[in-house]
């Protein structure tokens, strides 16, 4: 079946990362590897492949702490060979942003670049809260290499203003996003519809795909119905989440299916 037949396309750029459309159609699943070391992260890599993932997220942070940049770019340069038809993304999630250790801003830049010059991913995070010039620098190395660099911010206590989380979006373009990422914490339904309407709004005004995602129970719809507010990506899980709320992937991808046929039957009837 084709899901994006009938999609709801908007006038805006998309990304093609290994013939992956993002950013037209249903929101592509996305699922992170969290091994603590290299053969760990192949299997999980494997396993989410052959459950039909559409992309993949490798979670430096979870690697042990002994771990060394050589070491990291090993593993990159291994996940790069093994995923010649799946988008891969890195991610160094710090503790302020909901990762699993601290790091200085230093060893964050190194670990960056370690990443950006390996020649393994497709896509490399950038976390907003950083200095704005380090944002643009990393931003900048991901595209001199290319990269596609996905600016995200988390806020894992709460929803903010939906004015706030558009510019928010806004702001991780103007610094040189190729694709945004939002993810706040629902605490309660009108949350997730928020950030489904900040989604939207982003979404129209920038042209180009978005990633917005209600964490927590009383967001799961907004991982399931990111075509009809313009997410782009929806990251599910394979075992243990990467965050809360996440739908399994399977039942996600059906679902996502069965809300792209009735989007295409009706809503652009």
């Amino acid at each position: 079946m084709d899901y994006e037949r009938g999609a709801l396309a908007p006038a805006r750029d998309m990304l093609v990362i290994k013939g992956r459309r993002i950013g037209v159609g249903r929101p592509k699943t996305v699922v992170s590897l969290m091994g603590d070391d290299a053969a760990k992260v192949y299997a999980q890599a494997n396993e989410a492949m052959a459950q039909r993932a559409d992309c993949l997220e490798w979670r430096v942070d979870f690697l042990a702490k002994h771990v060394g940049e050589a070491d990291v770019a090993r593993i990159a340069r291994e996940l790069g060979r093994i995923t010649p038809t799946t988008p891969l993304i890195a991610t160094i999630r710090t503790e302020g942003q909901g990762g699993q250790r601290a790091y200085g801003e230093e060893t964050y830049l190194e670990l960056c670049h370690t990443l950006i010059e390996s020649g393994g991913p497709d896509m490399v995070d950038i976390e907003l809260d950083k200095p704005a010039d380090v944002v643009r620098t990393l931003v900048d190395a991901a595209h001199a290499h290319g990269l596609h660099a996905l600016v995200s911010y988390h806020d894992f206590v709460a929803t903010p203003a939906t004015d706030r989380m558009v510019k928010l979006l806004c702001h991780m373009a103007s610094l040189g996003a190729d694709l945004p990422k939002l993810a706040v914490m629902a605490r309660s339904r009108a949350d997730c519809f928020r950030l489904m309407e900040a989604s939207a709004r982003a979404s129209e005004r920038l042209r180009m795909p978005v990633v917005a995602i209600s964490m927590g129970a009383h967001g799961t719809l907004s991982r399931l119905a990111g075509e009809s507010c313009g997410s782009a990506l929806t990251f599910c899980a394979v075992g243990d989440p990467s965050a809360p709320g996440q739908v399994e992937l399977g039942q996600a991808r059906h679902t996502i299916e069965q809300m792209h046929d009735v989007l295409a039957s009706y809503v652009l009837q």
